[in-house]
């Protein structure tokens, strides 16, 4: 297929109902990608205005309807509640031959509404599995969704030119799309998503305030617990949709960790070694995962560097690589000690780029590792 020129759109009026987070990463990351857009936001005047200064929407409106009507493309990229009671005004306002689509973590409430009130206009039910704990259109970055997956919830098992032309300038934003039925959608997040928020959740809570040991606890805490505990700083008010609408298939998968957990006490008291079996079968199951948690479409090639903790040693880093045209894919703080440096691991797209990376920084004098 032809790859649509720096000013070329499908879609050349988008509306954004909700210029937060999400929706302001869409605006600019649309904005950066097809410069003639003209991005209507409808939010509270106080957002709209940090949206314009942003750059993230040209327009700022409070009229529903009228800017609906006008819309080739309309983003609903509020809380799940907020979505479905904008179903239906939506439906009723949007024109032929426009797409809705909407960014709620949870399909199947939201896909069993729009069946019900899209009877001309075509919607899609959207999640772009890109979120950060911040909130706000302050924490908008028009690379939020380069290589993540976004997964698409047609109302029909055989989508039209319509959802194909939606998914194709997703790609072009940068996105892996991926279509789902909506209830396998909610299976399948309630576990690699749910469950992961509320255990770090948990988690947090436990070295923080249930263990006799609290204060001595967070003290000790190193990369791996803040690691697995980093989304536990998300705000609530941006998880009491997810839980609500998802809660029985979240349920479910609660109820299969409690289980895998009880296991595991029982395990403690058992002679030999029954832990090996579970840890082993884990690295099997996470060897599966792609090499990249960003959902990159193909693997990278991985390189461990150490850097000195000393002023300039990181631009030192980018520059020796910069001035030999070598790409960094993919960039992450691994390990840190205070006064000697850290551990970075380095992602390339490519084998004999990431050969060609660690020739030219053993000859800047770094130390590569394992």
């Amino acid at each position: 297929m032809k790859k649509l020129s720096r000013t070329d759109s499908p879609f050349r009026r988008i509306t954004i109902i909700g210029v937060g987070v999400i929706g302001g990463s869409l605006g600019l990351a649309i904005k950066k990608r097809f410069r003639s857009v003209v991005i209507t936001g409808i939010d509270r005047p106080d957002v709209l205005r940090k949206a314009l200064r942003r750059g993230a929407i040209d327009v700022a409106s409070r009229q529903l309807k009228k800017t609906v009507a006008d819309a080739d493309l309309v983003f609903l990229a509020t809380p799940i509640s907020v979505i479905l009671k904008l179903l239906p005004q939506v439906a009723c306002a949007i024109g032929a031959g426009a797409v809705v689509t909407d960014v709620g973590s949870v399909k199947r409430g939201i896909i069993q509404s729009a069946r019900k009130h899209f009877l001309h206009g075509t919607f899609v039910g959207g999640h772009p599995m890109a979120g950060v704990e911040l909130s706000g259109v302050e924490a908008a970055h028009p690379l939020l969704f380069e290589n993540a997956v976004y997964v698409l919830t047609p109302l029909t098992r055989r989508p039209g030119a319509a959802v194909k032309r939606f998914a194709k300038f997703l790609e072009e934003l940068g996105a892996r799309v991926v279509t789902l039925d909506p209830k396998l959608h909610d299976e399948i997040v309630s576990v690699v998503s749910h469950v992961p928020q509320l255990t770090a959740v948990a988690l947090t809570n436990v070295a923080g305030n249930r263990h006799h040991s609290s204060p001595a606890y967070l003290r000790l805490a190193a990369g791996g617990f803040r690691d697995l505990t980093r989304i536990a700083s998300s705000r609530p008010e941006i998880w009491h949709d997810i839980l609500a609408f998802n809660r029985d298939e979240i349920g479910r998968a609660l109820d299969l960790m409690i289980s895998e957990l009880l296991s595991y006490r029982r395990a403690l008291r058992a002679k030999g070694k029954p832990f090996a079996r579970m840890f082993n079968e884990a690295r099997r199951i996470r060897s599966r995962i792609p090499k990249s948690m960003k959902g990159f479409l193909y693997p990278l090639k991985e390189v461990y560097v150490f850097v000195e903790d000393q002023p300039g040693m990181l631009a030192k880093l980018t520059v020796s690589l910069t001035r030999a045209k070598i790409n960094i894919k993919d960039l992450e703080l691994m390990k840190i000690r205070e006064g000697r440096g850290g551990t970075f691991r380095l992602a390339f797209e490519s084998r004999e780029v990431a050969a060609r990376a660690v020739g030219v920084l053993q000859k800047a004098g770094f130390e590569i590792g394992n």
